[in-house]
């Protein structure tokens, strides 16, 4: 009996030093980040973690991690029961360019002309001036892979144009625009392209 007093001891005295050795983790990321498309972005910069390894650090991406595709990314931290998250924003700023433009429509084609896009207020968004007519501006939002063009009313309601484009994120060029226009009563189907 005095053996097993003394090895339950032995079990008591050890357990209170691994407790007492048990370090609590603690983890800190940064507040959100804003990357230009296509630049490089390092998850665990500025993460401090004690207790543990910053490298021990898993990092999971909502949506699937790209920096050439515009959008806004949630990374959840996790290590050792802790989590934090972090909004990582990847923005359209670098399709902001001059561009020549050539349409194929059903009526015809056009082109090339000159397009200035500049970025808008949200940092998914391009604004595309003179686009299809002088004086105009047309709006653009990028959520990952699909820019989309929102039915935009011009010269007095009488013109409505809508469509769908696309960009290289890798290039940080946009590509095309498949637009539907309601040009005073007709329907004018084509495409854009950007050189």
């Amino acid at each position: 009996m005095k053996k097993w007093l003394k090895f339950a001891a032995v079990i008591m005295v050890g357990a209170l030093i691994f407790t007492a050795c048990e370090k609590d983790v603690t983890l800190s990321v940064p507040g959100e980040a804003v990357i230009d498309l296509g630049d490089e972005f390092d998850p665990l910069a500025g993460v401090t973690v004690d207790g543990a390894k910053v490298e021990d650090v898993q990092v999971l991406w909502n949506p699937a991690w790209s920096n050439v595709l515009v959008n806004h990314y949630v990374a959840t931290y996790q290590i050792e029961g802790e989590t934090a998250q972090r909004d990582v924003y990847v923005r359209a700023d670098k399709l902001a360019r001059n561009y020549a433009v050539t349409e194929l429509d059903n009526t015809g084609s056009f082109g090339p002309y000159p397009v200035v896009v500049t970025r808008g207020t949200e940092f998914n968004e391009l604004r595309f001036n003179e686009l299809f007519f002088d004086d105009i501006i047309v709006n653009a939002v990028i959520d990952g892979a699909a820019m989309t063009i929102p039915t935009q009313s011009f010269f007095s309601g009488n013109v409505t144009v809508n469509g769908t484009g696309s960009y290289n994120g890798d290039t940080q060029r946009v590509t095309s625009i498949n637009y539907t226009m309601d040009y005073y009563g007709e329907e004018i189907i084509g495409v854009a392209t950007f050189d």
